[in-house]
C-alpha cells in the first residue's frame, strides 16, 4: 500500500477509501505499519492523491484508535462511525471507527 501511494504521486480521485490493518509486518515492508502511530503520514499521504474537494474516507478496526486531530488541521473531519454500524453491532460500537476527510482549501 505504501508503495502505491509513491508510485501513484500522479494520479488524482475524487473520493478514496482507506481501510488499512490494524497492525502489519509484510515481508515486502522495511518496517511495520502501525494505524495508531501511523495514521497521520498515511491521511496525508493518500490525501495528496485527491482532485480538489476530493474526499477521504478513513476507517479503522483498532477498538481503542484516537485520531490525532491536532495533527490534521488542515481537513475538515467528520466523525461518521455511528452511519457505519450495521443495526446488528449496535451494542458493540467500537468495532470500528469511521471518518469523512477534505482538505480545507484545496
Amino acid at each position: 500500500m505504501l508503495e502505491w501511494l509513491k508510485e501513484n504521486r500522479g494520479r488524482r480521485y475524487d473520493l478514496i477509501f482507506l481501510d488499512p490493518p490494524t497492525f502489519s509486518r509484510s515481508k515486502r515492508m522495511e518496517e511495520t505499519l502501525d494505524i495508531q502511530r501511523d495514521h497521520v503520514a498515511l491521511i496525508n499521504d493518500t490525501a495528496a492523491l485527491l482532485e480538489r474537494g476530493g474526499t477521504l474516507v478513513f476507517s479503522t478496526n483498532l477498538r481503542r484508535f484516537k485520531l490525532e486531530r491536532e495533527a490534521l488541521v488542515d481537513f475538515k473531519i467528520e466523525d461518521i462511525t455511528h452511519r457505519t454500524i450495521p443495526p446488528d453491532f449496535e451494542r458493540k460500537s467500537k468495532i470500528h471507527q469511521c471518518f469523512l476527510l477534505q482538505r480545507i482549501n484545496a
